[in-house]
């Protein structure tokens, strides 16, 4: 994991040279408030409900990516609104999940 945090700490070093240090919203302040069907319909991502449907699904005919997990992940951080703490909470699991990607990549060759 030590490689795969340098990697990362490397990478967004290079965009803050490239970009600076930017602070755009998390998600649409103008939805806000609103359903979390219509912040996901927002991002073209399945609401969390049907991604977790589809993980479920895939879970249970063994057929299960880490891009469906990641999938759930995103809608579920879509779905946060203006809970911070929860939002919070799944920008991390969605961090976890990216990394155990990248640790099965590089396990497996593929």
């Amino acid at each position: 994991m030590e490689n795969i945090f340098q990697e990362i700490l490397a990478e967004r070093q290079r965009q803050i040279e490239k970009f600076g240090i930017q602070d755009h919203p998390i998600l649409d302040p103008t939805l806000i408030g609103r359903s979390p069907d219509r912040m996901c319909d927002e991002y073209d991502l399945p609401t969390e409900g049907r991604a977790k449907q589809l993980t479920d699904s895939r879970t249970s005919r063994g057929e299960l990516t880490y891009m469906h997990v990641l999938v759930e992940e995103v809608a579920e951080a879509t779905s946060c609104d203006s809970d911070i703490v929860a939002l919070r909470k799944e920008l991390v699991q969605i961090a976890t999940v990216t990394l155990a990607m990248i640790e099965s990549l590089d396990r497996n060759g593929r």
